[in-house]
């Protein structure tokens, strides 16, 4: 199943969060979190250095029809601090996210993840979601934890920006598990 590009009114509201589409006011923001390597070098397709234009090339293919399945900023105050999503890669459902260095050890992923994960299992026919993280990233697995995802394979996944394969821990969620989790 493909599910249809973000729809340019969705928003999700959380206790301190605002999660909504990115938008071009949104590119200095985008690039200064992301242009930070202990970021991008977390994130599988994310080059660094992250310049503008890489930003700009996000922001367009997010606006073309069936670019993306789901894609949204993470806000706090009106500024842009991260990006959640749900894409489809391999034939699977992946849930991805990334938040600014600066913003890290405060709860935001895990809210984000929460909130985003309530949306998707709510208004989507899925029941499971697949998600990973490299194995040098031990608060993003703590934050999967949290919300319910379990490992389910190691491989070596490609990394723009460090150039190189590094070892990546496939996760999944199931809904049943979410839904028992969140009660």
């Amino acid at each position: 199943m493909r599910l249809a590009t973000t729809p340019r009114e969705l928003v999700i509201e959380s206790e301190r969060l605002v999660l909504r589409p990115l938008t071009a006011d949104d590119l200095d923001d985008l690039v200064a979190e992301v242009s930070d390597l202990a970021v991008s070098r977390m994130l599988a397709r994310v080059p660094y250095p992250y310049t503008r234009r890489d930003g700009e090339i996000f922001l367009a293919a997010g606006r073309r029809q069936g670019s993306a399945d789901i894609a949204l900023s993470v806000t706090e105050g009106g500024r842009v601090i991260g990006g959640i999503g749900l894409t489809v890669l391999r034939g699977q459902h992946e849930f991805g996210y990334w938040l600014g260095s600066r913003h890290w050890g405060k709860g935001y992923a895990t809210e984000a993840g929460r909130a985003f994960l309530a949306y998707v299992f709510d208004a989507l026919p899925l029941e499971q979601v697949r998600s990973g993280i490299f194995f040098d990233n031990p608060a993003s697995l703590r934050v999967q934890v949290k919300l319910g995802f379990r490992e389910i394979g190691r491989r070596q996944v490609e990394c723009l920006a460090r150039g190189r394969k590094v070892e990546h821990i496939d996760t999944m969620l199931t809904r049943a598990v979410f839904r028992r989790l969140m009660s």
